[in-house]
């Protein structure tokens, strides 16, 4: 099995890249029955969690996501592939929101934060913050008037239709 290479990203959303680098050496050995430690498990896998760099370089959030996701059927034990689950299976994808100038929007980093979390959640895909229907509701987001921003009202039924998938 190859090790993975993730982009090194530098801003944004990403994630530590010591503690990824330590949980795909795991992986790997455990793919390839080599003892460095105790085997790796799919549960392993769905609970994993990452710091995110506040300042310095990060591997991409959504390349290691996908490679954790793919990484379960290569361990020992792993369920065999079976029907996706209702809420997989919908596939739901990204909303694309209107960036507002010069009247109030919501805040494009928070937006796309919580957005990328909850369309993980509803996706079944790996998450270190799965998101709940209750957060989603009571969500508030700095506001922003002079630099760009998302628009208020679709972001908002946005997350009245996230809050329902969630249930």
């Amino acid at each position: 099995m190859l090790r993975p290479q993730f982009r090194v990203r530098r801003i944004g959303q990403r994630y530590d890249c010591a503690q990824v680098d330590a949980l795909v050496d795991r992986i790997v050995a455990t793919a390839e029955r080599r003892s460095v430690g105790p085997d790796v498990t799919v549960g392993d896998l769905r609970q994993a969690a990452f710091g995110t760099p506040v300042f310095g370089p990060g591997y991409s959030i959504e390349e290691v996501d996908n490679f954790l996701t793919e990484a379960e059927r290569w361990l020992p034990g792993a369920p065999p592939p079976s029907a996706p689950a209702p809420s997989a299976a919908v596939g739901r994808s990204a909303p694309q929101f209107t960036p507002v100038r010069l009247r109030q929007g919501y805040d494009i980093v928070q937006v796309d934060d919580l957005v990328d979390r909850v369309m993980a959640t509803a996706n079944g895909q790996p998450v270190s913050r799965p998101v709940t229907a209750q957060e989603v509701r009571d969500v508030q987001f700095r506001t922003v008037r002079l630099t760009e921003g998302y628009d208020m009202s679709e972001v908002d039924a946005f997350l009245d239709e996230a809050a329902t998938w969630l249930v």
